[in-house]
């Protein structure tokens, strides 16, 4: 009896083993994510606070190129809610955001007249840090509980770009859990536009920053995101659903049925001509 339908079974048995395998492996690529970027710089003057928010334009020593990127990783899906950023976790996980400083502090977009400055009287308005010696940049991270819009006093990591980030490399920030979140890196540049016998001559200052906020929240937890500057609530958020299956498995499945099915055929006439 098996030798005599052997060659119909096992053809059939090859295309249920390749689709149950395509099935199998669908839930991994639903929930695999590449690192999302966060934040741009923008000019806030000069001894502001880091207050103002005026976007790059033509003429501006840091238009046309970025300082680096914050790169968030280990979410399931992300989604923008009121101008909020909102990654989605499964219960337990937590988002991790990393720094990777693309520039040569020194000699920025390669031009060694500009530099990051030693702010020694860095402080920011928005995030309530007061004032004190900043160094070569300062990172500031802020906490509240999810939807609450209480805020812990911030967490300042001075020096950040002198001592903590390297170029090409990605600094961690932190592990961030459910919860909302506001991120600034303040720095200042020094335009040396002017110099004559090795001295700079009237050098310039200006302030930047790269600030956003974002949330993380647990799959199936609708809790409203409220990491605005001024904390206010807004529509209720909903979590992204995780992606169906791609076009590529859908194809890889009905052909292995296809094959099967054809083997099969093909191992009937064979049969009919012994």
């Amino acid at each position: 009896m098996l030798r005599r339908y052997g060659v119909r079974v096992l053809p059939a048995l090859a295309a249920l083993v390749v689709a149950g395998a395509v099935f199998a492996v669908q839930p991994a690529f639903a929930e695999e994510q590449a690192p999302w970027s966060l934040g741009e710089p923008v000019n806030t003057g000069t001894d502001t606070g880091f207050y103002a928010e005026d976007a790059l334009r033509s003429g501006d020593p840091h238009y046309g190129w970025e300082l680096g990127t914050f790169l968030a990783s280990g979410f399931e899906s992300v989604a923008e809610e009121d101008g909020v950023t909102v990654f989605t976790v499964s219960p337990g996980d937590s988002v991790d955001l990393s720094f990777r400083l693309d520039q040569d502090v020194d000699a920025l977009n390669g031009d060694p007249g500009l530099s990051i400055a030693r702010d020694t009287n860095g402080r920011d308005e928005r995030l309530g840090v007061p004032e004190q010696d900043f160094g070569r940049g300062a990172l500031i991270v802020s906490r509240s509980a999810a939807g609450e819009g209480v805020w812990s006093d911030p967490e300042v990591v001075v020096d950040f770009l002198g001592q903590r980030a390297e170029q090409g490399a990605s600094v961690q920030v932190g592990t961030f859990g459910p919860g909302d979140y506001r991120v600034s890196l303040d720095y200042e540049l020094r335009e040396d536009a002017l110099v004559l016998l090795g001295a700079s001559v009237l050098p310039s200052f200006t302030n930047y920053k790269v600030a956003f906020s974002f949330a993380v929240r647990e799959v199936g937890d609708a809790t409203p995101p409220n990491v605005d500057a001024s904390p206010s609530s807004s529509a209720e958020g909903q979590p992204e659903e995780a992606p169906g299956m791609p076009v590529w498995q859908i194809v890889v499945m009905v052909g292995a049925i296809g094959v099967g099915s054809l083997l099969v055929i093909r191992g009937e006439h064979g049969g009919r001509r012994r």
